[in-house]
């Protein structure tokens, strides 16, 4: 999740989604566009029926999630534990931590989990310390996650206070290690690890006062070193270094940068550029963030490399890559075209499924309150150049080259039957059927979607966690059945939402 700079209309709406979003679960019987016994209400308004089934709508900043298919382990980032998670009300009733926690859950045969355990724990915390508030040594404010080849967890940091400069670290079970910092101002993005190693990640919205070429977000993969390999740790950058990307081993090439062009795009556009379907540019986004790297043969030296743009309205770039000796080779790319599914916006983490597909993820789904719905999806509706339905925002995005060769463009489906909330990502199981969900804010809840059939996320049962806290501070989860549904039945309902004027 990145933190938001954007147009005055861009914040005077997102200020209305914060106001009404984090608390919406609890905050008494708002009034939704839709009612909640409506049909397809688990579906359209996720959260709060789950809530009002008894799920813990108390998690907060829920960020990315990992799956360690070796040890089967799964891995759920909670950026800070403070307000709903240490409010001591409720079932969740923790210490306040406000450099997160990283909770691990082991998977059984079915990928079912039924508890969190603390793994990796930010601080202690020390507010005398201005620049770095959270330990150097120890994670501030865990955001992306990945689990290496090898069973390393690695660990993207989103810390606007807790460390000056925001880390990539490898946890392998014992020791962290910081691998990498970037410069002042940016977060941690788009970690993504290959099967063969490779590292990619993003520097998302760096300070303009550090040095060229990081300025400007961009997206960039680490070359001459493969995930699990030994490596020295960085020391917490001071001086110039504060002000550029260090990796402990092997170099990081920047392999997009906000502004410039993209290779061989027949429009013309450039990183970050967010374009309306009539073809005018609306903004530019200085926010790279999820990753998904689709291979196209078996040594993934070639492939497709999507990455989300987390603005209002969204984007997703497209670049086709080889590799050739000891670095990347950008070859073409393009703008991903959303007009199909009326547009993407706060496109935020990202995963890849099984079967080689991009899973993009709307962030802060717009509050479909009968009071200021209208404002809530405002940037929408000038992306539009039309007003737009609060319901077609807040869903998981599966993006998909076609295989058939039929279109040269990529495939997008909106996956409504995994629910609507505030999109961190979803991870799909190895068994490519169940999904883990994070949903950011506060006042949040676990979810978890198994689909109908394997490979295919267009039909299926979603489930809410109903917390139960431990004595050691681990949470116990029983998983509540919401409802069983297709997205095409979804679809037709929300066309058939009526919206008042």
């Amino acid at each position: 999740m990145r933190r938001f700079r954007m147009s005055v209309v861009g914040v005077l709406a997102f200020v209305a989604i914060l106001m009404a979003f984090p608390f919406q679960a609890l905050a008494g019987n708002p009034e939704y566009l839709i009612p909640l016994d409506h049909p397809f209400a688990a579906f359209l308004e996720s959260r709060a029926v789950a809530a009002k089934m008894g799920a813990s709508a108390e998690f907060r900043k829920m960020e990315g999630v990992a799956v360690d298919p070796v040890n089967n382990k799964l891995y759920i980032a909670m950026t800070e534990i403070n307000k709903s998670m240490a409010d001591q009300e409720g079932d969740i009733q923790l210490p306040q931590n406000n450099c997160g926690i990283v909770y691990v859950a082991d998977l059984d045969q079915n990928y079912n989990i039924n508890a969190l355990v603390p793994a990796v724990v930010g601080g202690p915390e020390n507010t005398e310390d201005k620049a770095n508030p959270c330990h150097v040594d120890a994670i501030a404010n865990p955001d992306g996650l990945y689990v290496d080849g090898k069973g390393n967890l690695w660990i993207a940091e989103d810390s606007e206070k807790g460390h000056k400069n925001n880390v990539l670290w490898m946890w392998d079970g014992k020791t962290l290690q910081r691998f990498a910092t970037v410069p002042v101002g940016a977060e941690v993005t788009g970690l993504h690890i290959t099967a063969d190693g490779t590292i990619f990640f993003n520097v998302q919205h760096p300070s303009a006062m550090n040095s060229y070429p990081y300025n400007r977000g961009v997206v960039g993969v680490v070359n001459g070193y493969k995930a699990g390999e030994p490596f020295t740790p960085l020391p917490v950058p001071t001086g110039d270094d504060m002000h550029v990307v260090k990796v402990a081993a092997g170099e990081y090439q920047v392999l997009a940068r906000v502004g410039e062009l993209i290779p061989q795009d027949v429009r013309g556009h450039r990183f970050g550029q967010v374009y309306r379907p009539d073809g005018s540019l609306q903004l530019v986004c200085n926010n790279p963030d999820g990753n998904m790297f689709l291979p196209v043969n078996a040594s993934g030296s070639e492939g497709y490399l999507y990455t989300n743009y987390e603005c209002q309205a969204g984007a997703v770039v497209k670049l086709y890559l080889r590799r050739t000796g000891n670095a990347w080779e950008v070859v073409e790319g393009e703008n991903v075209e959303f007009k199909s599914v009326h547009g993407t916006w706060n496109n935020c983490n990202a995963s890849v499924t099984p079967w080689n597909t991009g899973l993009t993820s709307e962030e802060y789904e717009p509050v479909a309150l009968k009071d200021g719905w209208k404002e809530n999806v405002a940037p929408m509706s000038d992306y539009l150049g039309r007003q737009a339905n609060p319901y077609d925002y807040g869903w998981s995005v599966e993006l998909m080259p076609d295989k058939t060769g039929a279109s040269a463009q990529t495939l997008v489906a909106k996956r409504y039957a995994m629910g609507r909330r505030s999109w961190e990502m979803g991870k799909v199981m190895p068994d490519g059927k169940t999904v883990y969900m994070g949903d950011d804010g506060s006042n949040v809840v676990l979810f978890k979607f198994v689909a109908d059939n394997a490979g295919d996320l267009s039909a299926g049962s979603l489930f809410a966690a109903k917390v139960t806290q431990q004595p050691d501070q681990s949470l116990a989860l029983e998983w509540i059945l919401l409802g069983s549904a297709n997205e095409a039945d979804i679809y037709d309902a929300i066309r058939s939402i009526e919206l008042p004027m």
